[in-house]
């Protein structure tokens, strides 16, 4: 009779464990993140943002040029950020946009719903407004690229110094203009979107002709005022990364102006690619997802163990000494 009842304890006991595992449970738990990148970043503005000349690189297609630096940074933060919110790039960016043209694509509300979901936007914007004017007075002067060297053997010093006094007021015109656009791009930003929004400043590729100082300072008297208008004019709305500095006085390396052409080169967009990656690590950011926490018991399987350790402390204390009590008479 007693082996009887061993049997059916620990009959009852492993039944007792089996459902007490099949009861257990995980919870769901807001879990978060610091991050020093974003886990969705979008791109706006123009031909350096769309990686312009780089190989791989299509009017239609900002995806398929992996030296671009929004390209750069999606590799990069899809590999550091796999394992904690993962991550998405968009870049809408079009080669030859003004500053007008991008206000246009905002307002258009083609964005409004990519703009709603990103934690960054990093805008490269004005330069069509600005360089497209100063690159006419080097068709104005015959300027030419030869076998990489740029040619000034032909130009006209007094050709150039009348070129430049009539474009003085074109290129004063445009500044104002990419100011009040700046301003109305800051505020369309910060109204459809709650990421950070960076701005980048602007590189002087004319640096470079030093054989001709009338253009050099033309340039950077001009591209100095269009960066101070983007700095100026940050405040709260955006932060600026400060391209300028870095390329300052290494164009000739970081762009393809050898060739006449402004664009960065792919040392120029692993540059830019640092410091927004830097200018994002100094933002920093902070990511919240939902995972289940470590197994648990319920609180119906914790009732389930406990009586059946009544049970057999009953059965141990009780029924069994008044079996063997019976056993004994």
């Amino acid at each position: 009779m007693i082996k009887k009842i061993f049997a059916a304890a620990v009959c009852f006991l492993s039944v007792l464990g089996f459902t007490g595992c099949s009861m257990t449970k995980r919870d769901l738990i807001e879990t978060s993140y610091d991050l020093d990148a974003p886990p969705h970043m979008m791109f706006l503005g123009d031909s350096i943002a769309a990686g312009y000349g780089l190989d791989g690189y299509t009017l239609n297609d900002n995806y398929s040029c992996p030296d671009s630096y929004a390209n750069i940074l999606k590799k990069q933060y899809e590999t550091e950020l796999a394992e904690t919110s993962g991550h998405e790039m968009q870049n809408f960016a079009v080669s030859g946009d003004t500053s007008s043209d991008l206000l246009k694509l905002l307002n258009s509300g083609k964005l409004d719903s990519a703009l709603s979901e990103t934690d960054a936007v990093v805008v490269s914007i004005g330069g069509n407004d600005l360089l497209g004017i100063v690159l006419e007075i080097i068709d104005a002067l015959g300027i030419t690229a030869k076998n990489k060297t740029i040619d000034f053997s032909d130009v006209d010093i007094f050709k150039a110094a009348a070129a430049l006094s009539t474009m003085e007021e074109d290129v004063d015109n445009a500044l104002t203009g990419f100011e009040a656009n700046l301003k109305e791009i800051s505020s369309v930003l910060n109204s459809k979107t709650n990421g950070v929004i960076y701005i980048q400043t602007l590189y002087d590729p004319l640096e470079t002709f030093t054989d001709f100082p009338m253009v050099t300072e033309f340039s950077e008297e001009k591209i100095g005022k269009f960066n101070e208008i983007i700095k100026t004019n940050a405040a709260d709305s955006y932060t600026v990364i400060d391209v300028a500095a870095d390329f300052d006085g290494k164009c000739a390396e970081l762009t393809r102006i050898a060739d006449l052409d402004i664009h960065p080169n792919e040392k120029g967009h692993k540059v830019i690619a640092e410091a927004v990656d830097e200018a994002f690590a100094n933002t920093g950011f902070t990511y919240t997802k939902q995972e289940y926490g470590e197994p648990h018991l319920t609180l119906s399987s914790i009732l389930l163990i406990m009586g059946g350790i009544c049970a057999m402390l009953l059965v141990v204390i009780i029924i069994i000494p008044k079996l063997f009590k019976k056993y004994e008479e």
